[in-house]
């Protein structure tokens, strides 16, 4: 007894269990390791460190319930950088963006000249037909004042379950009074495409991002190309983060004939790899890619470069060759976590690499070419309701320089107004929406510093498939 009291004096003493208070975390953690690496040395029966950690978790959450999420977190944040832990209001925000859709009224949104303003509405959706418009500013949400609020404030207010129902209290342009609307939401589909027809009968679509609407959409594109005889499509993916791992094969088994689209890696080299079917690849493809361009976008980019049915234009992506699997969670939220690594069909992996370009192209950017704008001559100070030159000279600048200026002409009319107190305001300038000389000087000095971004990529696109 004697001598293992001595062990015991001599092991507590050295390892610091005996320090009364225990506030820095390191010290917390070497002390709780300490703990069970004496435990697991020394105890006469056979315990694990797992059964150890188990316990201390079980009594931890037991005593201190809130603190579950907390765990969850840090458990997850020692894996990769794609794996993740999400709350319940997290959740909810990953799956509206995946699924494509959410429970609001379609309308899409900006801040200008200080208000949250309506820029467009969506089709067929609850906000065409209340009537909303663009250029429609919304200054009350529910009656709460959302002036200042920046727009994800604002949509976080107007998006809902459907079925209820929000109020908005819009400021419209010509009108004096508040005007009041109740709108029931409605479940609102994204469609993360846009496409035109540009000249010499080239298709562009642009993909922001793979939902679940993406291949339904690319569908009804491809059904409107086909019947205008287009061949030669390109497909840009710039700044597309990717998506859903079902949809990006579903597009791509559009493009590529039979043969590999992906092989996908799994834990003990199990592997797996997904084929197109078409009996030839039906269009001329560029692919416009960018650093931004990840995930979903490397998929489709490595496929058509790999099987040869186009070309890639632009940077070298993103480099983010992982699958990550969604599991919901019983008691709220849900894990998203790395299960596989995914290759080109060529077998070249794509993690901390990325897409390599067939042609590596960068965008430029260049001052603004004023000789094709209203000289600036500052001869006077024009205010509301006044006309001229000089007004036609404010108005081309602060419309490039994204003010709300409503037609671009000699008249100095309300918008107008409106938009030089806001520039002025944000140029610590006096805001009282006259064009005095300083506040003219200001304007073309902002337009002479702008630089614009030359599309070089796009330009080699058409130029590939001319």
């Amino acid at each position: 007894m004697i001598l293992v009291a001595m062990l015991l004096v001599i092991l507590f003493t050295n390892t610091a269990f005996a320090q009364p208070v225990t506030t820095s975390e390191n010290e917390q953690f070497m002390f709780f390791q300490n703990v069970k690496e004496f435990i697991t040395n020394n105890y006469k029966e056979d315990v694990s460190e797992v059964q150890l950690l188990e316990a201390a978790l079980a009594q931890i959450l037991k005593q201190n319930p809130e603190v579950l999420e907390q765990a969850m977190e840090g458990m997850f944040n020692s894996l990769d950088q794609h794996s993740t832990f999400y709350n319940q209001h997290q959740y909810q925000q990953f799956t509206s963006a995946v699924e494509g859709q959410y429970g609001g009224i379609g309308i899409v949104i900006s801040k200008r000249d200080g208000y949250v303003t309506i820029m467009s509405t969506m089709d067929n959706t609850p906000g065409k037909r209340a009537g909303l418009r663009a250029e429609d500013k919304i200054v009350y949400v529910n009656e709460l004042d959302i002036t200042g609020y920046d727009t994800n404030m604002a949509v976080s207010l107007m998006r809902g379950d459907p079925g209820t129902i929000v109020e908005l209290g819009i400021k419209r342009p010509g009108e004096e009074e508040i005007l009041y609307v109740k709108i029931v939401r409605e479940i609102i589909k994204v469609n993360p495409l846009t496409y035109e027809v540009l000249e010499g009968n080239i298709g562009y679509i642009r993909i922001s991002d793979f939902n679940a609407n993406t291949d339904e959409y690319m569908r009804k594109v491809l059904r409107e190309f086909d019947m205008q005889q287009i061949e030669k499509i390109i497909v840009d993916v710039r700044s597309n983060p990717g998506g859903s791992l079902d949809q990006v094969i579903k597009v791509a088994q559009r493009f590529v004939p039979e043969g590999p689209i992906v092989h996908i890696e799994y834990k003990q080299d199990e592997k797996e790899t997904i084929f197109g079917t078409l009996p030839t690849a039906p269009y001329e493809l560029v692919v416009l890619i960018n650093t931004g361009s990840a995930s979903a976008s490397e998929i489709l980019a490595g496929a058509i470069q790999d099987r040869g049915v186009g070309k890639v234009v632009g940077v070298p992506s993103f480099g983010k060759g992982t699958v990550q699997q969604l599991l919901p969670l019983r008691i709220g939220g849900a894990i998203k976590m790395t299960i596989a690594n995914y290759l080109t069909p060529n077998g070249d992996k794509i993690e901390g690499k990325g897409i390599i370009p067939n042609l590596m192209v960068e965008n430029v950017t260049k001052a603004i070419n004023t000789d094709e704008l209203e000289p600036v001559e500052i001869l006077r100070r024009p205010t509301i309701g006044d006309r001229g030159k000089d007004v036609l000279a404010a108005k081309q600048r602060l419309h490039i320089l994204g003010y709300d200026v409503g037609q671009v002409n000699e008249e100095l009319d309300e918008k107008t107004f409106n938009a030089i107190k806001s520039f002025q305001a944000e140029q610590k300038l006096y805001p009282y929406g006259v064009l005095d000389f300083t506040t003219q000087g200001a304007i073309d000095n902002a337009i002479k510093a702008l630089e614009v971004e030359v599309d070089m990529q796009l330009q080699k696109a058409i130029e590939l498939l001319r």
